[in-house]
């Protein structure tokens, strides 16, 4: 089953939407809209589709997490309210208790769609590797066994090649969508499904734009 995310330009890309059960990774360096992302994407869900949500913070405060949203008229306030969202703060100190927490969450509102924004504060306080890698594959996995559809993000750093800061958790999803800024460009934000299983998805370099209402995917121009 697709769930589709609702945002503009992009569910045609990825045959209607991201497959129910699966992680994916929302991926870009500093200022490319990973965040945004993630918001239009629970909202989406629930505004469109009834499916419930969970937004687990590493870094803002759940405040902040609602004033942004509101800058694009999306109102998170009334919805964690109402039962339809929960926003949850994490301090990124044991990765092992995340899987915990996310499942508490979860079954309190039964939410269909998960944000785990970001997997890189629990990389930055987690110096052993070992330990990182399986607090993640723990909750990767929850996700899938519980048939949710998750969503992680990651900073890259500037001069990394890397699809996350410490090369970990692009081994372990479903999906990578890669999101771009280049201010020197026509068009200065892009977006590439790097990958994404069970799916036959576009693999070109699709621009981007950030509105009052969101972001959307704009159609490749000439060819």
């Amino acid at each position: 089953m697709r769930v589709p995310t609702g945002i503009p330009g992009l569910d045609e890309l990825i045959e209607g939407g991201i497959e129910e059960g699966t992680t994916n990774l929302i991926t870009g360096k500093t200022g490319t809209c990973k965040s945004i992302f993630c918001m239009q994407f629970l909202y989406n869900g629930i505004m469109k589709h009834r499916q419930k949500g969970l937004y687990i913070t590493t870094e803002e405060t759940a405040t902040n997490i609602k004033r942004q949203a509101a800058r694009f008229g999306w109102d998170f306030e009334t919805l964690e309210k109402k039962g339809w969202l929960i926003i949850l703060e994490f301090q990124p100190f044991d990765v092992q208790t995340l899987t915990t927490k996310m499942v508490e969450a979860v079954n309190k509102i039964d939410a269909k769609r998960i944000v785990i924004d970001s997997v890189s504060m629990l990389e930055l306080y987690i110096h052993d590797t070992f330990e990182i890698r399986k607090g993640l594959f723990k909750v990767v996995q929850k996700i899938r066994d519980m048939g949710k559809v998750g969503l992680f993000t990651s900073e890259v750093q500037e001069e990394s090649n890397n699809l996350s800061r410490f090369g970990l958790i692009e081994f372990m999803v479903d999906g990578v969508i890669v999101l771009q800024y280049m201010g020197l460009a026509k068009y200065k934000r892009s977006l590439m499904v790097r990958k994404m299983r069970m799916t036959n998805h576009s693999s070109n370099i699709h621009p981007f734009e950030i509105g009052n209402d969101g972001m959307r995917v704009l159609p490749i121009r000439g060819g």
